[in-house]
């Protein structure tokens, strides 16, 4: 019974810390829905320290006035939130240089997984989630790297509405 005892013991254990060092998947990246507990979809009005920083076409562009440089043993340059009529749909992610961009990328790659690279030669990375696309995509003379994250839900949306506001051309031979 003892032996018993023991091995349900370790079996419950190993649940704990299974659960404290969640794996790194697409999954978590779509649970995530954000970055740094700003949430795709939500207002502007939701965030109380955000500051505008620029405005294109049905795209408002806003940075945190608070915002932590550090990620993972990295340091960002900047952080970017886009509200697409309203709602926050894209964020971006700068690093400058080596150090900083590859500490990012590899806490990333801890978070959702190794990503998908389509060139060993080029410092490119996407991780597509069912609700959530990542990209990270490092310059390679300066090593400064752009991370993308849209919530694929608006970017549908805004994509549509382009393409119903686009002039269309007339049938051939009209």
């Amino acid at each position: 019974m003892k032996v018993v005892a023991t091995f349900v013991s370790l079996i419950a254990f190993s649940g704990v810390v299974l659960a404290q060092e969640p794996t790194p998947s697409l999954t978590t990246l779509d649970e995530t829905y954000g970055f740094r507990g700003a949430r795709f979809e939500t207002a502007p009005s939701a965030y109380r320290d955000l500051a505008l920083a620029e405005k294109a076409g049905k795209t408002s562009y806003y940075r945190r006035k608070g915002e932590q440089k550090q990620f993972g043993t990295g340091e960002v340059a900047d952080v970017t939130y886009g509200f697409y009529q309203g709602r926050l749909a894209v964020i971006l992610v700068k690093t400058r240089g080596l150090h900083n961009s590859r500490a990012v990328l590899e806490a990333l790659q801890a978070q959702a997984g190794p990503g998908v690279q389509s060139s060993p030669y080029i410092q490119r990375y996407a991780w597509n989630g069912q609700k959530v696309h990542m990209s990270y995509d490092e310059n390679a003379m300066s090593n400064d790297a752009l991370i993308v994250l849209t919530c694929k839900k608006l970017k549908e949306q805004e994509m549509k509405q382009a393409l119903r506001s686009t002039p269309q051309a007339p049938p051939a031979g009209t």
